[in-house]
């Protein structure tokens, strides 16, 4: 693989590997670390990289040494509005193309920042699965594939995973 290639890959995946990892760790420098981190194993393997195959690894990769971060024993993940405040960024939504009063734009807002403090309740592979299908929209088979875990497990985490969502954000919504 030429470096041409090896950049054009960087720009294509970073911002994807970045926010998974940021979704994991919820810290910015931590996330930065495993997506540099990322992208050296596979600038050391790029000789064995498959380009049909790129996304699923650095997204794996990325996990791995994400689940390894947080086994550290000082590793701590503390919720904080900066991780509200980066996740409202790393996911723009697209441009409005009608008309909305000022109340709906706020509680369009609201209801974005209350569901993305909940995904960083979820416990880290829950909260992975549930980035990648619905915020990523990849489909099950490539999370399956990223994950290393049957299509079937995927789809029951996925639902494990909006169960416990639901519950948080309604113990949310009750306070």
């Amino acid at each position: 693989m030429s470096e041409d290639e090896f950049l054009s890959i960087f720009n294509k995946h970073h911002k994807q590997v970045y926010r998974h990892a940021f979704y994991l760790l919820k810290n910015t420098e931590c996330a930065e670390d495993m997506t540099q981190e990322t992208f050296v194993k596979a600038w050391q393997l790029k000789n064995d990289l498959r380009i049909s195959t790129v996304h699923s690894w650095l997204l794996k990769c990325v996990q791995n040494l994400c689940f390894n971060e947080l086994k550290r024993p000082k590793y701590q993940v503390y919720p904080s509005d900066e991780f509200t405040d980066i996740v409202n960024n790393l996911h723009h939504s697209e441009p409005i193309q009608h008309v909305q009063s000022p109340e709906k734009i706020v509680c369009n807002e609201e209801t974005k920042r209350l569901v993305h403090q909940a995904i960083g309740k979820l416990p880290p592979r829950l909260r992975l699965i549930v980035v990648m299908r619905e915020l990523d929209e990849m489909s099950y088979s490539d999370i399956s594939h990223v994950m290393g875990i049957p299509e079937g497990t995927v789809k029951s985490n996925l639902y494990r995973a909006r169960k416990k969502l639901r519950k948080i954000l309604s113990n949310m919504l009750e306070k």
